[in-house]
């Protein structure tokens, strides 16, 4: 019988639920509002269909192992040179190959408690003990608390700006401040996936690529502004001394000829991101100001999404359920370690509309039980 190691056993594989289309039928919803997955419900760039179109004529060939093209036009994009950029199947797995290009034995992931669940799941996969910390009051990173917590064996610090799935943002002048305590032999990785919504809704929103420093990754996707998550890409930035080891550990053809293809057509697509982020400040002030108006625990937020706190799992499950027999699908966080917390994705206006109007019906059922 083949051994399988402990840090492998120990982990839960992801389990879908039914698929959406089998819900929708079994309890036959005739309007729906899919806001469980801080997906662009705008739809993809039209630019980067099109070139994924173009692209997969060519399908019989490998991809560039290099990503040339896509990396110039992305380092053209944020300042930097080809050499300062890696690209992967979304952020997640440029993630994964730091975990298998800087970690020795005995090495430490320190982040924090009720941040983005893959962390955690690539740390345990890889062998790579995760060190936690709790939040602040206002579910945001702790930096004090982290830095507190370095060790000697701390060698990468993940930091999700703002945080999945509590929509909490760290400040430029706060980031500026963390980034200096930290000694230049430990990493600090800065998620930015929600980065084009996130300046848009705050001044004080840092871009942490033009912080210059030498310890420093920052992480971004093409899945959520521009409309691609399916095709899975996401890239990395950072000095040239820490690209080049990720290069060396990524699947030798990641991303795709297609994927390639598409993040190099959306780079191209302004008037698609500019729409994009024109809804989600829309819907987030449409949010706030009807979660106001519930007295809904809810907390601000720079991203696609906006985060409520329902004061118990229990809670949560109940309004989960009855949303999603209403056509309203929206995500329970207890895979994110905030089982009493329910995050609802900003849509298209009528979504937000028809999400709300249901959540005022569930409500108004439960204070009628009561």
């Amino acid at each position: 019988m083949i051994n399988i190691p402990e840090n492998i056993e120990q982990l839960k594989s992801y389990k879908p639920g039914k698929p959406l289309e089998e819900i929708i039928q079994e309890y036959g919803l005739t309007k729906t509002a899919i806001l469980w997955n801080n997906e662009n419900n705008l739809g993809a760039s039209p630019l980067a269909v099109q070139a994924m179109s173009e692209a997969a004529t060519d399908s019989n060939y490998y991809p560039d192992p290099a990503c040339r093209e896509l990396r110039t036009a992305i380092a053209q994009r944020v300042g930097q040179q080809m050499e300062n950029i890696i690209v992967g199947n979304g952020s997640e797995s440029v993630f994964n190959y730091m975990l298998g290009a800087f970690f020795s034995p005995g090495d430490e992931l320190l982040t924090s408690e009720g941040t983005f669940v893959a962390i955690y799941i690539w740390a345990q996969a890889n062998n790579v003990p995760c060190k936690t910390v709790a939040m602040t009051s206002a579910y945001g990173f702790d930096l004090r608390a982290i830095q507190e917590a370095i060790s000697d064996k701390t060698k990468v610090i993940y930091l999700s700006n703002p945080n999945n799935p509590t929509g909490a943002m760290i400040r430029e002048d706060e980031l500026r401040t963390f980034l200096k305590e930290i000694p230049e032999h430990i990493l600090v990785v800065v998620d930015e996936a929600y980065f084009e919504y996130a300046t848009s809704l705050s001044r004080e929103y840092p871009d942490s690529t033009r912080l210059n420093h030498p310890n420093l990754i920052t992480l971004r996707t093409f899945s959520k502004a521009y409309g691609i998550a399916g095709v899975r890409i996401g890239y990395g930035i950072g000095p040239e001394a820490l690209i080049e080891p990720l290069m060396k550990v990524k699947l030798t053809f990641e991303p795709s000829n297609v994927a390639q293809a598409a993040g190099i057509g959306a780079l191209k697509d302004e008037a698609f991101l500019e729409e994009s982020v024109r809804l989600n400040q829309e819907g987030m002030t449409f949010f706030r100001e009807a979660f106001d108006r519930l007295g809904l625990a809810h907390y601000p937020s720079t991203g696609n999404f906006v985060m409520i706190d329902f004061g118990t799992p229990e809670e949560v499950q109940r309004i989960f359920q009855a949303l999603m027999k209403k056509g309203v699908f929206v995500r329970p966080l207890t895979a994110f370690r905030l089982p009493h917390c329910l995050r609802i994705t900003i849509g298209l206006p009528e979504e937000n509309e028809f999400c709300v109007e249901m959540l005022e019906e569930v409500l108004r059922t439960d204070e009628v039980a009561l």
